[in-house]
């Protein structure tokens, strides 16, 4: 039995996580920002697991949470917890922006470097939960890309400077999830475009089977997955493939 951390609990992949992770008899540590939402999760669970209500764009709510994590052995940090806006980039507000940066980027780096100690000591994992975005930059979904290319980047950074004193680090970047982050603007295009989304639960068999398979990281979902290959090799085929869609992204993104 290990005891895991799941921030973002409440949220479509939390659920599904915590769901599945429950039923391997694990520990869990859960972590959102709706404390009613947070309850009846682990009241679904049989209410044996910790909760802790903290919204991760809050400075004062990751001190507190820091605070009593740093207190726990901890063998997984899952690293859930995210912001999306889709949308023109310049339609987007400089508040949206620094909040999908504070939970998408700087709440996973802050949390990681406090625990870190306790981390190290007890060979623990860091899970991130990116995104196929953090692979291509996507129109219309600029600052969140921005936040899981930088995720991305501090995860790769972070497995090979600790790897040697036995911390595994994992980046997991699913493709769409069919979950209420996405508004129905974006499931219309979706369908318009022939983007395919994901379940929940098929999402979480897919990042536990690789949490216990020991990876550093995996893409779910084809033809996502090569697109991400084709994409940091030859990023001009992506380019053309995506600036086809653009005008018929545009439409939905104005609405």
């Amino acid at each position: 039995m290990q005891r895991i951390v799941i921030t973002g609990a409440t949220g479509g992949l939390g659920v599904a996580l915590a769901s599945l992770l429950d039923s391997q008899q694990n520990e869990l540590v859960l972590v959102a920002r709706d404390e009613i939402a947070l309850g009846a999760l682990n009241e679904s669970l049989g209410a044996r697991h910790q909760t802790f209500v903290a919204d991760l764009a809050s400075s004062i709510d990751l001190d507190r949470l820091i605070e009593q994590l740093s207190k726990q052995k901890i063998d997984v940090l899952i690293n859930n917890a995210g912001l999306n806006e889709f949308g023109e980039f310049a339609d987007l507000s400089p508040v949206m922006i620094e909040q999908m940066f504070q939970v998408n980027v700087i709440a996973p780096m802050k949390l990681t470097r406090a625990l870190l100690p306790n981390l190290l000591r007890d060979k623990a994992t860091v899970l991130n939960i990116g995104s196929v975005f953090g692979y291509i930059g996507f129109p219309f979904y600029a600052t969140y890309s921005a936040t899981k290319f930088a995720l991305r980047g501090f995860t790769e950074a972070l497995y090979r400077e600790y790897k040697d004193q036995g911390l595994n680090v994992l980046f997991v970047a699913p493709r769409a999830i069919a979950t209420s982050m996405n508004d129905a603007r974006t499931e219309s295009m979706n369908k318009e475009l022939g983007n395919m989304a994901d379940s929940p639960e098929a999402v979480a068999s897919q990042i536990v089977q690789a949490l216990q398979q020991g990876l550093t990281r995996k893409v779910i979902g084809f033809p996502e997955k090569l697109f991400a290959r084709i994409n940091g090799l030859l990023p001009n085929i992506v380019d053309k493939a995506l600036l086809k869609q653009v005008a018929a992204m545009r439409r939905f993104a104005k609405k």
